[in-house]
């Protein structure tokens, strides 16, 4: 089913385990912070598109983004909006998708080599939160 249009303040929450290196740290929180916070820019004050649902369909004219949606029809400008690869926008999905963002940052960086277990969680509203944990191996 489709909920009318509503947004939410999310929060996100990141817990990276792993072996210390030699400066006894899994990772740099200066950077992982950091990084995050890029992500999560991207992603503030916008409307949170799923570019790839079967049943959101999103078509772009004029620097306007046309959405239908189970019956309903939206417009809203380009510029407020964030197509995301994703089937749905739940915070689950959102936690994914940071994931996947910032374990690629985190790698470009050449600081994942300790990260064994990276988890980001999605807070969508008071204690509900979607979780996305995923266990690294040496090859990843």
């Amino acid at each position: 089913s489709c909920e009318n249009l509503h947004g939410h303040n999310f929060h996100v929450r990141i817990n990276a385990q792993g072996d210390n290196d030699a400066d006894s740290l899994v990772i740099d929180f200066v950077l992982i912070s950091r990084l995050a916070a890029g992500i999560c820019a991207d992603l503030n004050d916008k409307v949170l598109l799923p570019a790839n649902s079967d049943a959101v369909k999103i078509e772009q004219r004029d620097q306007l983004l046309h959405i239908s949606s189970y019956g309903k029809q939206f417009v809203l400008p380009e510029h407020n909006c964030c197509l995301l690869p994703l089937g749905n926008t739940t915070a689950e999905m959102l936690a994914w998708y940071i994931g996947e963002r910032l374990l690629e940052s985190l790698q470009q960086q050449g600081a994942a080599a300790n990260i064994g277990e990276l988890e980001i969680a999605v807070e969508e509203a008071d204690r509900q939160w979607g979780v996305c944990r995923r266990v690294l191996t040496h090859g990843d």
